[in-house]
């Protein structure tokens, strides 16, 4: 089963409930499952024991500060 299809087996779930209270804990599972803010650069610190020595070499759009991407 691809992920379109479990989406639309979900979504038609969803849309036969009748119980209010399992429709508000679904949505409150949805929002909570949802990111709250984009991840910052060096939100891995710590985390990661190796980093190539090359990794700074190339710095993608939107996380130089002198070219950003977004206003």
């Amino acid at each position: 089963m691809t992920t379109e299809q479990k989406k639309i087996a979900l979504i038609s779930k969803i849309a036969n409930l009748e119980d209010e209270q399992l429709l508000e804990a679904v949505g409150l599972l949805l929002e909570e499952s949802l990111p709250k803010a984009p991840r910052e650069p060096g939100w891995g610190k710590g985390i990661f024991t190796y980093v190539s020595d090359d990794f700074d070499n190339f710095i993608p759009p939107g996380f130089d500060e002198d070219n950003e991407i977004f206003p």
